[in-house]
């Protein structure tokens, strides 16, 4: 309880601290709870068989009757790749600008989900149940990107989502300084401020910068060029478009989530390109290679992306040879490097020319760095500060940055998924945690992947697994038949033969003394096949796959 006896504004946390992705906060008053954003991010390679990873949002759906509705910063899959699986059990309207809407509605109907959607613009305001918000334009790699300012009882609230102060966007859209100093000047209780470039010093540069570089080397291809860039990069999308234009190239985009996010982007005009440039993918291959420009998904080295289906010559319809040309025209998430590094390799191995963020400026970042972070903390001057969107060490750097601006220590709070900050009367304070944390999506499982299923995985995936069959007398508990030893991915049996039975031969005995005393009990008989097994095993080999007694009654 605050000091006049009310129930404080909450801020909670439940995705985006401590690691890149899963972007979810919660802002909770006595009455309502009002959702920013709903991100998933990537499985890492530890996750075996995951697709997804999403934010434990079960503080919300338990009060899914007290939630106002959910605010979409941007269209980014990180801040609303979630949004059909939060809406399935917390069916509350959703806002945001137009593009942001737009890709999420696509999202929506490849998912059958149904959603109030209302438009915001940016400069401007709006009420969501209790809250006032005041939304601010600001630039980053994906058009109609917004910061959010919630006044509450308690204080003001200010979020920036992902940014960057870009002087020179390509659509002319800049991050809306004033409008941060104003709120500032009218006080600003407790920001919230993007951290992933916190480590990177001075200023990100200009999205426009790239269309430079990508312009010189469509002018020096010879052969067809392939473009991979994030499907909800509209930006870096239309400078391709510009290139191929300036060059008398046609365009044709490949992938699912490229072809809905260009679909969507041109009807709203942020993708602005001839009809007579564009060309289905099926169609490629009637025109020159000197003449052509794919601009695929792929650019993390997803499994089955375009690109890795390209690198790997298994395109149905791309292939790539000597002579073509291959920009990567994003970074690797960290934990993607292994899977970019592998196709890129691949598209050497077919004779491709390969430019990256590495090599060539074909790639800038959309985030702000340490330069840009400083001076916007210096324009707002928030009497409490708190950064979000990053690893802990990215947190920990943004926090230096803000104490060297003025903000003092103390009113600076690094979080982790699952805390709690409380605003009562502009003053801020921790509270006690929530329930937060990673749910699995594997296939059409959500949820019922944990801990102890990965865990399995990895054994599976290390050391293989040894089965061990047997069939037992129901009454007497003597071996019929059996054991019976499959491996897989532990050892070659054809090779391992000698060993394999060897192995038999040591459970047959441990059983046969059990015989004495009729045990027909299937925990007993499992037990001793394992341990009979594991102890002959471990000795032998010092390997521990997993072990899997099967006992057959008959």
């Amino acid at each position: 309880m605050s000091g006049n006896g009310r129930t404080p504004t909450r801020v909670i946390f439940l995705g985006g601290l401590g690691e890149i992705g899963r972007n979810m906060i919660a802002v909770e008053t006595p009455d309502q709870i009002l959702v920013i954003d709903a991100g998933l991010s990537f499985p890492n390679e530890e996750m075996l068989g995951v697709d997804l990873v999403l934010p434990d949002f079960s503080y919300v759906s338990e009060r899914a009757d007290r939630c106002a509705g959910v605010v979409l910063t941007h269209g980014h899959e990180d801040h609303v790749g979630a949004l059909s699986w939060f809406l399935r059990e917390v069916p509350v309207p959703v806002y945001g600008t137009p593009l942001t809407l737009g890709m999420a509605r696509k999202r929506l109907d490849e998912a059958g989900q149904e959603a109030e959607m209302n438009v915001i613009s940016a400069p401007g305001r709006a009420e969501i149940g209790d809250f006032r918000c005041t939304f601010l334009p600001v630039s980053h790699s994906i058009p109609d990107a917004v910061s959010i300012a919630i006044d509450t009882v308690d204080g003001r609230i200010l979020y920036t989502g992902d940014f960057k102060l870009d002087t020179a966007p390509i659509d002319g859209r800049l991050t809306d300084v004033e409008g941060f100093r104003a709120l500032g000047a009218e006080g600003v209780d407790l920001m919230l401020s993007d951290s992933t470039n916190a480590e990177t010093p001075g200023r990100t540069p200009s999205e426009s910068i790239v269309g430079d570089g990508l312009r010189d080397i469509f002018a020096a291809a010879s052969g067809r060029i392939i473009v991979a860039c994030f499907a909800s990069n509209l930006h870096r999308i239309q400078q391709v478009c510009e290139a191929a234009e300036a060059t008398g190239r046609h365009v044709a985009f490949v992938g699912r989530s490229m072809v809905n996010n260009v679909e969507v982007g041109r009807e709203l005009g942020h993708i602005r390109v001839q009809r007579s440039t564009v060309v289905d993918v099926e169609h490629l291959n009637s025109l020159p290679l000197s003449k052509t420009v794919v601009v695929s998904t792929g650019s993390q080295g997803e499994p089955f992306s375009a690109l890795s289906l390209i690198a790997a010559g298994e395109h149905k319809f791309v292939d790539v040879g000597p002579g073509d040309t291959v920009i990567l025209s994003a970074s690797a998430i960290p934990g993607n490097e292994s899977a970019v590094h592998r196709v890129i390799n691949g598209l050497y191995k077919g004779g491709a020319d390969v430019f990256h963020s590495g090599t060539s400026p074909v790639h800038v970042s959309g985030h702000a760095a340490a330069e840009e972070l400083a001076e916007l903390l210096t324009i707002v001057g928030p009497r409490n500060f708190t950064p979000v969107h990053g690893e802990y060490r990215q947190l920990a750097l943004h926090k230096k940055i803000a104490e060297e601006v003025g903000i003092p220590s103390d009113a600076i709070n690094i979080v982790e998924d699952g805390d709690v900050l409380e605003l009562d009367e502009g003053r801020v304070r921790r509270g006690e945690r929530v329930r937060a944390g990673m749910v699995l999506v594997d296939g059409l499982g959500v949820g019922d992947v944990g801990p102890v299923v990965l865990r399995d995985r990895r054994v599976l995936a290390g050391d293989g697994i040894l089965i061990c069959v047997v069939t037992i007398d129901s009454q007497t508990g003597e071996l019929i038949a059996g054991p019976d030893l499959i491996s897989r991915g532990f050892v070659f049996e054809e090779r391992s033969r000698s060993f394999l039975d060897e192995a038999a031969d040591l459970v047959a005995n441990a059983l046969d003394a059990l015989e004495d005393d009729q045990a027909t009990d299937w925990t007993i008989l499992k037990k001793t096949c394992r341990r009979a097994l594991g102890e002959f095993v471990w000795r032998s080999t010092h390997r521990r796959p997993m072990l899997l007694p099967i006992v057959i009654e008959v």
